[in-house]
């Protein structure tokens, strides 16, 4: 086959020449025959002395080369084209647009001569500019340069100021947001990869141009793009070079002082990424007015938050900028220091707050140098100041100063040490510094500390924050004050003072001197102490745990003194709870270590079992939380031998056998059967759910009922054995028992999450007690029972779409019953709703909105209302159409829950308030008619006796307020 014919490709150029290209874009890829013959056959349009064919033909060529797989052509061929769009380029404007298409392509292709790109540069900046095509065609260019650079930089490199000076131009002027993202995506790597000669300045100046970014994007823009994003590529750029430095300072300094708040973010935010881009020698010559400028900021400050704290951020990144360079650092710090050093002496002064923040800055910068100035500021001023020993009624301005600065002190420890720098501070100012704080803290061992005013105990807490942080600093007289002070604190019978994290850190640093001067004289007194000081003692030991100086000791202490014979009942509780905490801030080997040594869980249910007289409830409670975590970290295998030797002899009528039972199955693992103790564990604990007078065993009763059916084996003997146990609970529900009631909800919670087929039929038998004259309220709260989630409740079988399908069942139960508005059937179905994902209830607001409303017009039951408010404001969240047409009825039934009614509560109240303040997101028109009663009815909540409400009251009206404003909409 040949090239195409005349006529055919007079036929492409007078039609659609996207399907003609193609065409031949695959008959030149399957070799059938070659570009040259292609452009000579359609040299009669591109050579036409006609412009208009000459723009149809190079339409047709170049869109034959856009199509053509990039490796098609070989070097000769793409030189000769190179060589023809280079003539092209001085043909007529209208010819451009398929020439620079052509050039895209072309550069492109795998196996094009680097020169003959050059030779096409050369003649585009020569013969045409980039700012005279459409926003198209520019789009095509800039794309083209971007591919270029990576991929060129050779050639690029050898045309010298020539393709830097053509860029400049090309980008000079350009003004769509479209382009000037492609520009400032690929311009950061290529100022940082090519030489800018002669011309940095004025790249720089052209880039400068755009600073600050200010435009809108359109919102009919599916993929617009943000001012945010444009100015962050924009900063990338002006610091892609270090030559840019002092044109970028400038610009941001300028810049600063504008009155628009964006131009203040958008000029700080330059200067953090020019610190963090540009090496400390770079900025050095212009920091004073980057200084200057800051300080403005900052000294005392913007009213606008986010400005003074990234100008903080920026001054931070700067000073740790010049940290590398010691004496730049220096004269940077001696700058700012020298500002504000003689703030810091004066609490009182408005510029305390703003010099304190710099002096933190300072310290993130270069610590040891700023640390060590602005402490022996406080040193100097703390030695001026008297510290409080006398009684608290002689006044403590003295201890409020002293307060303040040790809040500092701490901080600027707490960054030296971040800097590993804490330990090169100046000694000369640290220990007596330390000395002033342990000298407060040593105000425990008056007689009359604990008569003191709260301000004196915030002075202790203060002392002790800075001695954690400053803990590495200490010397060994120091810290033989500080254990006696810490033992005066933990044995004091009124004063709790929170010292964890300073023993933390002594015993990290110096676990002999803890060890002797503080863990063991709590311990050798233990005995003796009340249980107040023992709570402390346990507060303060157990966070030791992890330092493995201290492992054994704490742990021997702690299991003495919870399975030890003669130990009292509150001193074991005390135990107890520091064991019980011990296994949940510990990790998983360590608790299946401790059980594997010391047999712990074994120790726990003979200390439930044996003890005399019997444990009180509390204390059974942690123990079966403790055997519950033990008893989650061990492998399965040790975790069916457990319940095989234990279980067969709990008998399950005694509290201390059933806390155990709650310990070891209230979180068993789902692939551990109990097939040979479910027929008993049913009856036993239905037994004690109708029996039981004690309301908290009855619930340890129904929660291991319902996590007990929930992963029991899906086999007939044990659906038989829960048919069983619910027929029995029928007999006791007709005889009138409430109790048999809950119990049948918790059966029917678990076997309606693991999604049983009986759980619908013991739904339906719920939802006819409904109609029950006594157990009416009862049947009612059991679906609440089904519906709520309960974190403590260990459910491991989870049936997929189990909401949505308790939903649809109560849907045909109730449905019919729901348009009658029964009390005790809207109820019931009020808590189905609550546990029903949004998207359900989307699908049925048609039916379910009517009922909604009766339950915000009628209900008195608060669990209820606040259901119903809830369900409410996430369609309102949402904009819902339904929602929105039914306004007038909404809004009144709100403002008459937000008015004080003895059934509704201050929660109702709340969030009938919040319902109205969210409806204001309605369009404005709909919101008008209402305007005027809203907020005349809402006066009346202002003066609500409950804060929370009030402060509600106030955010709904004055959204409502503001409806219809010029500011407003």
């Amino acid at each position: 086959m040949t090239t195409p014919t005349l006529a055919t490709l007079e036929k492409a150029l007078k039609g659609d020449p996207t399907a003609a290209a193609t065409q031949i874009a695959n008959e030149l890829t399957a070799g059938i025959y070659r570009i040259d013959a292609l452009a000579e056959q359609l040299g009669f349009a591109l050579t036409s002395p006609e412009t208009e064919q000459r723009v149809a033909g190079t339409t047709l060529f170049s869109a034959v080369l856009s199509d053509l797989p990039n490796d098609v052509l070989n070097a000769k061929e793409l030189e000769f084209l190179c060589t023809f769009y280079t003539d092209r380029l001085r043909d007529h404007h209208n010819v451009m647009p398929a020439i620079i298409a052509g050039m895209s392509a072309l550069v492109r292709m795998k196996n094009v001569p680097g020169e003959s790109v050059t030779q096409l540069l050369h003649a585009f900046f020569e013969c045409t500019t980039c700012q005279s095509q459409t926003r198209s065609d520019r789009t095509q260019l800039f794309d083209m340069f971007k591919f270029l650079t990576s991929h060129f930089q050779p050639e690029l490199t050898k045309m010298a100021g020539d393709f830097l000076y053509g860029l400049i131009n090309s980008i000079d002027g350009e003004r769509d947001p479209r382009n000037l993202d492609i520009i400032f995506n690929f311009m950061p790597e290529f100022i940082s990869q090519y030489p800018l000669l002669h011309l940095a300045e004025e790249l720089v100046e052209v880039l400068a141009c755009y600073f600050p970014i200010d435009f809108n994007p359109s919102k009919q823009d599916p993929a617009a793009i943000t001012r945010d994003a444009l100015a962050e590529k924009l900063t990338n750029c002006l610091v892609a070079s270090e030559q840019f430095a002092e044109v970028t300072v400038s610009l941001a300094v300028e810049k600063l002082q504008s009155e628009l708040l964006v131009a203040k973010l958008d000029s700080i935010e330059l200067l953090h990424q020019a610190a963090l881009k540009f090496k400390p020698a770079a900025l050095e010559p212009y920091f004073p007015q980057i200084w200057q400028a800051l300080k403005a900021e900052t000294f005392p400050g913007s009213e606008n938050a986010d400005v003074v704290r990234n100008a903080l951020k920026a001054l931070a990144e700067l000073l740790k900028c010049a940290a590398k360079e010691p004496s730049i650092s220096h004269n940077h710090q001696s700058i700012v220091l020298g500002v504000v050093l003689p703030h810091l002496s004066d609490m009182h002064h408005r510029l305390f707050p703003p010099a304190t923040a710099i002096a933190l800055m300072c310290v993130s910068g270069d610590a040891q140098y700023a640390g060590d100035k602005i402490l022996n500021t406080f040193l100097i001023k703390l030695q001026t100041i008297e510290l409080n020993t006398t009684s608290s009624s002689s006044g403590g301005g003295g201890n409020e100063e002293r307060i303040k600065f040790y809040h500092i002190m701490s901080q600027v420890y707490k960054l030296a040490g971040l800097r590993d720098a804490l330990d090169k501070l100046d000694k000369s100012i640290l220990l007596p510094l330390q000395d002033d704080v342990i000298a407060a803290l040593r105000l425990c061992e008056r007689e009359d500390f604990e008569d003191k005013q709260p301000e004196d105990l915030e002075l202790q807490r203060a002392a002790l924050q800075v001695l954690c942080k400053c803990a590495p600093a200490l010397s060994e007289s120091q810290r033989a004050l500080i254990y006696k002070c810490l033992v005066q604190l933990i044995s004091h019978p009124h004063i709790d003072l929170d010292f964890k994290s300073l023993t933390v850190s002594l015993g990290a640093l110096q676990p002999v001197e803890l060890q002797s001067n503080f863990i063991d004289i709590c311990m050798r007194n233990f005995d003796i102490f009340s249980e107040f000081i023992k709570r402390k003692i346990y507060t303060n030991l157990l966070p030791l745990m992890p330092q493995i100086a201290f492992t054994q000791r704490i742990l021997e202490l702690v299991m003495q003194q919870a399975f030890a014979a003669n130990v009292v009942e509150p001193t074991r509780l005390l135990a107890l709870e520091a064991l019980s905490s011990l296994l949940d801030q510990e990790d998983q080997r360590f608790v299946v270590e401790l059980q594997q040594q010391s047999n712990l869980l074994h120790k726990l249910i003979e200390l439930a079992q044996q003890t005399q007289p019997e444990l009180s409830l509390p204390s059974l409670e942690l123990i079966a939380a403790a055997l519950s975590r033990i008893m989650q970290h061990l492998p399965l295998s040790e975790q069916s031998a457990i319940v095989s030797e234990y279980l067969p002899t709990l008998q399950l009528q005694l509290a201390t056998n059933l806390y155990v039972a709650k310990g070891l199955l209230g979180y068993l693992h789902k692939d551990i059967t109990l097939d040979d103790h479910f027929e008993r564990l049913l009856d036993d604990l239905t037994k004690l759910s109708l029996n039981a007078d004690n309301e908290q065993l009855r619930g340890i009763a129904h929660r291991l009922l319902c996590s007990l059916v929930n992963k029991m084996d899906n086999n007939s003997t044990n659906r038989d054995h829960v048919k069983r146990i619910t027929q029995r609970l029928k007999a006791a529900i007709k005889e009138g028992d409430e109790h048999a009631v809950h119990a049948l909800a918790w059966i029917a919670k678990g076997l309606v999450v693991a999604g049983f087929e009986e759980a619908a039929d013991m739904v339906g038998d719920l939802s006819e007690l409904l109609e029950h004259p006594t157990l009416s309220s009862a049947a009612a709260v059991a679906f609440d029972v089904i519906a709520t989630e309960f974190p403590e409740l260990d459910l491991p079988v989870v049936k997929f779409l189990y909401q949505q399908k308790f939903f649809q069942t109560i849907m045909g139960k109730l449905g019919s019953k729901l348009s009658k508005y029964c009390e005790h059937h809207v109820k019931a179905f009020i808590y189905v709703l609550k546990a029903t994902p949004h998207s359900v209830l989307k699908l049925n607001i048609e039916q379910l909105g009517p009922l909604l409303f009766t339950t915000l017009d009628t209900h008195n039951d608060a669990h209820s209302l606040c259901i119903a408010l809830g369900i409410c404001a996430n369609f309102v969240h949402h904009q819902d159409e339904y929602f929105q047409a039914h306004l007038g009825h909404i809004i009144p039934s709100c403002l008459e829950l937000s008015k004080q009614k003895p059934p509704l509560n201050m929660q109702v109240r709340i969030a009938a308030l919040q319902l109205l303040y969210d409806i204001t997101k309605y369009p404005t028109y709909l919101l008008l008619p209402h305007k005027v009663d809203v907020t005349l009815v809402l006066a009346a909540a202002l003066d609500d006796p409950k804060r929370l409400v009030r402060n509600a009251a106030v955010m709904a009206r004055n959204a409502w307020y503001l409806v219809g404003a010029p500011t407003g909409d």
